[in-house]
C-alpha cells in the first residue's frame, strides 16, 4: 500500500516509531497491518475523495498495475470522476481537476446516514466549518484541509471501526479544551485522550452519530 499510494498519487511516505503513513496536501493516511473486517462500502464512510491533476493518467497507471476502475462518470461539480477500490477494500473517489497546483490533494470525506441532516448539524456544532453547496450535494461543510459531505441512506450502515476505512481524524489546537467541550455536549470517549510518547502527540477517539470512529489529535500536524 505504501508503494501503491506513492506511485499512484505522488504521496510522500512518513514513518516514525513503527507508524506508517503517507502525506498528501490536506491529509495524512495511516496504514495498519491488519486484515479489515469489511470494505468501506456499506459503512458510514463509504469512501473518501481526492482531486488529481490528470485523472486519465492516474487511471491508466492504475490499470497498468493490474487493477480495474469501478466506474467513470461526469461529476456533479462538472468535472470527470472515477471510483477505484484499493486492495484492502477502501473505496476512493477521484476528481480530475487540472487547475490544482499538485498532482493530488485531499477533496472530501462523505458521511451516509438516514439522519444525515442531524449528522451535519452535529459536525457543525462540534467542528465548525462553512456550509456550502458542492456540485449537486447541498449538505456539505468546508473545514481546513477538506470538505465534509452528508448524504441520505435508506438504511442504517455499519460502523467504521475495523473496516478498510477504520476512522477519520481531525487535528485540534488544544486537545484537553476540545475534550472538555465534547464532554459538555454529551460525547463519550471510546478512548480518552492520551499521549503517544513515540510521536509526542496527543490522541483520543469517539464515535459520531453516523457510526464513524473519529480521532482528535494534537501535534500530528508536525508530520
Amino acid at each position: 500500500h505504501k508503494t501503491l499510494w506513492t506511485d499512484l498519487f505522488d504521496a510522500e511516505p512518513a514513518e516514525k516509531a513503527g507508524f506508517v503513513a503517507v502525506r498528501l496536501p490536506g491529509a495524512l493516511v495511516f496504514f495498519t497491518d491488519r486484515a479489515p473486517t469489511a470494505q468501506s462500502v456499506g459503512t458510514a464512510v463509504n469512501h473518501f475523495g481526492f482531486k488529481v491533476q490528470d485523472l486519465e493518467a492516474v487511471l491508466a497507471k492504475w490499470r497498468s498495475m493490474g487493477y480495474e476502475v469501478d466506474s467513470e462518470f461526469m461529476g456533479g461539480e462538472g468535472l470527470p470522476q472515477a471510483y477505484i477500490t484499493m486492495p484492502n477494500g477502501a473505496r476512493v473517489e477521484l476528481t480530475g481537476d487540472p487547475e490544482i497546483s499538485t498532482r493530488t490533494e485531499m477533496h472530501h470525506v462523505p458521511f451516509y446516514s438516514p439522519a444525515y441532516r442531524d449528522v451535519l448539524s452535529w459536525y457543525r456544532d462540534i467542528f465548525g466549518g462553512t456550509p456550502r453547496v458542492r456540485g449537486t450535494i447541498k449538505t456539505t461543510l468546508d473545514v481546513p484541509g477538506t470538505n465534509l459531505s452528508f448524504s441520505d441512506s435508506e438504511e442504517a450502515l455499519s460502523a467504521t471501526e475495523g473496516t478498510a476505512v477504520d476512522h477519520i481524524g481531525f487535528e485540534v489546537e488544544d486537545i484537553e479544551a476540545f475534550a472538555q467541550m465534547l464532554r459538555s455536549k454529551g460525547v463519550e470517549f471510546q478512548v480518552e485522550p492520551f499521549h503517544v510518547e513515540s510521536l509526542d502527540t496527543w490522541v483520543g477517539f469517539f464515535v459520531d452519530p453516523a457510526g464513524a470512529l473519529v480521532e482528535i489529535s494534537q501535534g500530528l500536524d508536525r508530520y
